[in-house]
């Protein structure tokens, strides 16, 4: 990335860098939001979301370990853990990081094979769903 903690904290739009220190420490979960003002700096998003490093040429996995090697598309797995994180937040519940994260894979991945990712209500639906179960 080439940022200092606090130039990355301001660019994401942090009042302080404190967030990103505890988030980097484990004290504090990243939440759906900061991953995404993340993602334009440069942050591997598909690290963050599963420990893995992405595909350093391409920005994204090559492949999806374990799959018919499609790439993920990264823009929608922040979509659905943006969504998934807000409807938790909705009903009270705060769901921690690696909960959230295997969620919406979870999620996107049941979207790759039935088709309808574009169809907000059922995505809407399908989370709010996950979240009451």
């Amino acid at each position: 990335m080439g940022f200092s903690l606090a130039e990355a904290s301001r660019r994401a739009g942090e009042n302080s860098p404190q967030r990103l220190k505890d988030v980097l420490a484990g004290r504090q979960k990243c939440s759906a939001d900061l991953v995404a003002r993340l993602a334009p700096l440069g942050v591997d998003i598909f690290y963050v979301m599963t420990g893995q490093r992405s595909d350093p040429l391409g920005g994204q996995p090559s492949e999806v370990p374990g799959s018919d090697k499609t790439p993920i598309d990264v823009e929608q797995l922040v979509r659905i853990a943006e969504r998934l994180d807000a409807i938790a937040s909705e009903v009270g519940k705060r769901l921690p990081a690696a909960t959230l994260v295997e969620i919406a894979a979870d999620v996107y991945n049941y979207f790759q094979q039935e088709a309808g990712l574009e169809d907000d209500e059922k995505l809407n639906r399908t989370l709010k769903l996950v979240v009451n179960r």
